[in-house]
């Protein structure tokens, strides 16, 4: 399914509420990727703010924000939006989880997260129908009904007002920026492109110089992950610990059995790609790890 919007004018919008850098350009990379419009906010009260403005479809609140946390911002957002409120959080605790939804919280999603996962909670949020709430404290006014007066006896006829001109067209307000490609990757409606290779996370496919490539679901989010890295140089232990959808290494060991799998996984993925040769295309073993190749 795609989430393509309807007009390439007026794109679904979505606000993302993180203080972390890194979390906050892979949500941004997330949404933007599927066709959504999104603003960044790294704390709880321009957070708020940017919902109020932007009257997104779609939001993300981090728990542990500056100013006030992420349950306060979701019970402020509640207050005046039905905008579709899933929290992003290294709390998984079940009081966290319970305490989030309390606060009026669509979905809960555990960091570390799997880039697939998140984007099927947003598509669940752009399927669900959006209806308009007043704020609390907001009262409709009464209706002004007119004075009746006695007559008065015939008036002059009400001679009809010169036309005017029509009123300017609204201009729809520009499109977030896309993100800025890393290290040769580009990020397009629901494809991510390198070099001729061509990922689509949403249907599980893969496209290189045209023609279709099978690859395994290990394989393909591997894949995956190191597109969203860029140059970064990802190890083994890394590539493991987003495998699981982690972001933080602190509390998350990891077996010399993951590390084998990866490894495993990686020299097959490689071979499907014809990577196997001393001037790779797309992927480079370094001793650090892998890494996609430098323009």
């Amino acid at each position: 399914m795609s989430l393509a919007p309807e007009s390439a004018l007026v794109p679904p919008k979505a606000v993302v509420i993180e203080d972390d850098p890194e979390v906050a350009h892979l949500l941004l990379v997330i949404l933007t990727q599927a066709g959504f419009d999104v603003r960044v906010a790294h704390d709880g009260p321009s957070g708020v703010e940017a919902v109020r403005s932007h009257e997104p479809v779609v939001t993300t609140v981090d728990v542990a924000l500056p100013g006030f946390d992420g349950f306060e911002a979701t019970r402020r957002i509640r207050s005046f939006s039905e905008t579709y409120i899933v929290m992003v959080s290294a709390l998984t605790a079940e009081a966290d989880i319970l305490g989030g939804f309390a606060a009026g919280a669509d979905d809960y999603v555990g960091k570390p997260f799997r880039p697939r996962e998140l984007r099927s909670r947003f598509m669940a949020g752009l399927r669900r129908p959006q209806r308009r709430v007043a704020h609390p404290s907001y009262a409709p006014p009464e209706p002004v009904r007119p004075a009746r007066t006695p007559y008065a006896g015939p008036v002059e006829p009400v001679r009809p007002a010169p036309p005017t001109e029509p009123a300017p067209a609204p201009v729809a307000e520009p499109a977030a920026p896309v993100p800025a490609p890393r290290g040769g990757v580009e990020f397009a409606a629901e494809w991510i492109h390198f070099r001729g290779l061509d990922l689509n996370p949403g249907r599980g496919e893969l496209v290189v110089d045209g023609a279709p490539v099978d690859l395994q679901p290990l394989e393909f989010d591997l894949l995956e992950i190191l597109l969203y890295s860029g140059e970064q140089v990802r190890s083994a232990a890394d590539l493991a610990l987003s495998l699981r959808g982690e972001t933080y290494r602190a509390g998350s060991p990891v077996l010399e059995s993951d590390r084998l799998l990866v490894n495993q996984a990686m020299s097959s993925l490689l071979t499907r790609l014809g990577e196997h040769r001393p001037d790779p295309r797309w992927i480079e073993l370094t001793p650090a790890g892998y890494r996609l190749v430098s323009p």
